[in-house]
């Protein structure tokens, strides 16, 4: 399999910001805005650059994540933080909409898996999870 450019730098913007937004998840428990925004920025410029025709496909994908996040932050009453609905939006950016599930799975798979059912009404922080899930569904995505 050959890996293209535009490949490579959504891959290496995906690995920043994931690994940058979910340390600062896990150690304050809150994630700056502006490295929310800059993410989002970086990947649309990168769509801009390599792929402006296919750009509207990752809209679509990020407006159903961070819709999806959204709503789920509103059901709960805010126990979803508005960091995870920012990086729902930036997993969108990466993802054709037919990997969301997979996406989505992956993320709350591995969130039960590693977090203990005595956490509950615990805060925990969620943005790893969902990094994990972006990264999987990318990397498989560009297998499919």
């Amino acid at each position: 399999m050959d890996i293209s450019l535009y490949q490579l730098v959504s891959l290496v913007i995906i690995l920043l910001f994931s690994i940058i937004l979910s340390i600062q998840d896990i150690k304050k428990m809150s994630v700056s805005i502006y490295l929310q925004w800059a993410s989002i920025y970086s990947a649309l410029i990168c769509h801009l650059i390599f792929a402006p025709s296919q750009m509207w496909i990752y809209i679509i994908s990020s407006l159903i994540l961070g819709t999806l996040y959204f709503t789920i932050r509103k059901i709960t009453k805010n126990k979803l933080g508005p960091a995870d609905v920012w990086f729902g939006f930036f997993q969108g950016l990466f993802l054709i909409p037919k990997m969301i599930p997979v996406c989505l799975g992956a993320q709350v798979i591995l969130a039960l898996c590693l977090v203990n059912k005595k956490i509950g009404k615990k805060a925990f922080p969620f943005i790893p999870f969902m990094s994990f899930g972006l990264i999987l569904g990318f990397i498989l995505q560009l297998f499919l």
